[in-house]
């Protein structure tokens, strides 16, 4: 009997071709492995990297001489309110200068003075500007220099339209990765002596979000499912100020981060500058979880917009009509659609997965042979984000876990169990069928607006109890009845199927642990636990599975470098 599926093996395997997983596959090539980068769309095209807008940060101290790697590595540690890993923060802050030079060696056109220094932004919770920036262009740009240099490697194979659905194993080891192809029907099985997921974050889950329609947590799922545990959750990062109307941009970052210090302002339904009675002398310039909780907690007291959201004012921003005209540099993005004016009505949006897989500073998890780099693994950023950090960690971890990836190569094929193969196959394909229930997208549609309204940036037990109720409903009475009408190539709805049986793990994850920490800390909001408690919580969530079960504990933050606060 023949084979269902295509066997590839290489050295190294990559999911994921955003700035983490080219730079992991550039990392590896170098250090002598060959290479197999592979991407869920489109090589280019998909993932959440293009839509990065400004900030990259690293301290070079261009901008203040008096910015270190020390004093960025403090800020992220205190502004992801003391939760973060120290040692991978570190790591990052540490590794961001270095990570700069190498995006310029590979092409990426930072902005520069005229004595070749770099050009860096303000940011909200950075003592010093350090965002180094290709005006609102920088992820693109990041990512287009990153696969230039992917191209030039001989050592590296590309390619696209591979849905990676199953990591494979051998024992207790990951082995590769299972694959639809997307192109044309049939499956691949691909073997790698190192497989680094690089696969971004889950805010698809989320009603309201700005991120790749991809981004559904196939990879954290997937690392879940071979044993490598969840930390962290239950945060989720949103970004204040979101399109709530119209809704043809509902989701669509209005201003960058760089604008709040340079008089960005809100205002609620009665003309009322609301900030100034939650942060009355930062107002408007505090990190992201403050200010996205303090417009959220302003629209669910009833004074919000008629859309839902809260006014953003821009006609006091700093040499606002140069801006406003300058359209190809202008901060202010709905000038790019059109929309023209100093107001928009806006609402916080689902902007970055803080929570992720457990990896260590040389970016292995705990399962032998599988490694990260990017969004989905969790513990760098602690319970927030500060602005910019998000491709730093990229860069960084990409390289790290490519180096890493490439030590484990070996001159021996690794066999792929046909039982495993067998399964899994049976498994999507399950998925295939015109039953009588609802399709992928309206289940999808129904599980973003429980998690934004229930498990989204304000919660309480009585939502969490109930979203938990929906999502054990969805599994049992509505997942298999799915109807899902096929096409030949290219069966987005099957897809779509697949990617909503991973969303709904995750969610019940997330909820789980939303639940579990009694406490308001970053960017997990408790209206029934409104103070942060340290004394009880300066611990992470960690979730396992063991068997079909979901298992919950909780571990201490190691003060590594910095105390923590009594």
């Amino acid at each position: 009997m023949s084979k269902l599926y295509t066997d590839i093996h290489t050295d190294v395997l990559v999911i994921g071709t955003g700035a983490a997983g080219c730079r992991a596959a550039i990392a590896a090539a170098d250090a002598g492995a060959s290479v197999i980068l592979i991407a869920k769309g489109a090589v280019g095209r998909s993932g959440t990297t293009p839509l990065a807008e400004v900030v990259y940060s690293a301290a070079l101290g261009h901008a203040d001489p008096r910015d270190n790697p020390e004093v960025h590595f403090q800020d992220t540690i205190r502004y992801g309110r003391f939760l973060g890993n120290q040692t991978l923060a570190r790591v990052m802050c540490y590794g961001g200068p270095q990570s700069v030079l190498d995006a310029d060696r590979y092409g990426m056109p930072w902005y520069k003075t005229k004595d070749g220094k770099y050009v860096q932004l303000p940011s909200p919770g950075h003592t010093y500007d350090r965002g180094v920036h290709n005006d609102e262009k920088t992820g693109r740009m990041l990512l287009w220099a990153l696969l230039k240099e992917v191209r030039k490697h001989s050592g590296i194979r590309v390619i696209d339209d591979l849905f990676v659905t199953r990591l494979l194993t051998n024992g207790s080891h990951v082995i590769g990765a299972f694959a639809m192809n997307m192109k044309s029907p049939g499956y691949v099985a691909l073997t790698a002596n190192g497989t680094i997921l690089a696969t971004g974050g889950a805010g698809v889950m989320y009603q309201v979000n700005d991120m790749d329609a991809g981004s559904t947590g196939d990879g954290m799922v997937m690392g879940f499912r071979v044993g490598a545990p969840l930390i962290s959750a239950e945060m989720h990062q949103f970004f204040p100020t979101g399109f709530v109307y119209p809704q043809s941009l509902g989701g669509t970052s209005v201003a960058t981060s760089a604008l709040w210090t340079r008089g960005l302002k809100l205002y609620n339904n009665l003309g009322e500058r609301f900030m100034e009675r939650y942060f009355p002398v930062e107002k408007e310039n505090v990190p992201r979880d403050d200010l996205s909780r303090s417009i959220f907690l302003e629209i669910m007291e009833g004074r919000g917009t008629e859309h839902g959201g809260v006014w953003l004012a821009t006609a006091d921003v700093d040499d606002f009509e140069r801006i406003k005209y300058d359209r190809h540099r202008s901060y202010i993005w709905p000038l790019r659609f059109g929309v023209d004016t100093s107001y928009f009505e806006v609402a916080p949006t689902y902007h970055f997965t803080l929570g992720g897989l457990v990896f260590d500073e040389r970016a292995q998890t705990p399962v032998p042979g599988l490694l990260i780099a990017g969004e989905v693994g969790g513990g760098t950023h602690g319970a927030n984000r500060i602005a910019g950090n998000a491709l730093t960690e990229c860069m960084v971890f990409g390289a790290i876990s490519g180096d890493t990836a490439a030590e484990l190569r070996a001159n021996r094929r690794l066999e792929v169990s046909e039982t495993e193969a067998a399964d899994e196959i049976k498994r999507i394909e399950s998925f295939r069928s015109e039953k009588n229930g609802m399709r992928p997208i309206q289940l999808r549609r129904k599980l973003q607006q429980t998690m934004y309204r229930q498990v989204g940036l304000v919660r309480e037990a009585k939502g969490i109890r109930s979203a938990l109720e929906t999502i054990q409903s969805m599994r049992t009475e509505e997942l298999p009845k799915m109807c899902v009408q096929s096409t030949a190539s290219f069966d987005v709805e099957w897809m779509e199927a697949i990617e909503f049986d991973f969303m709904l793990e995750l969610a019940e994850i997330s909820a789980r642990a939303a639940l579990m920490r009694e406490e308001s800390r970053g960017a997990h909001y408790r209206l029934d636990y409104r103070q942060s408690d340290n004394a009880r919580w300066l611990r992470n969530t960690v979730s396992v599975r063991k068997g079909n079960d979901i298992q919950l504990s909780t571990v201490p933050v190691e003060a590594s470098y910095i105390a923590l606060p009594s």
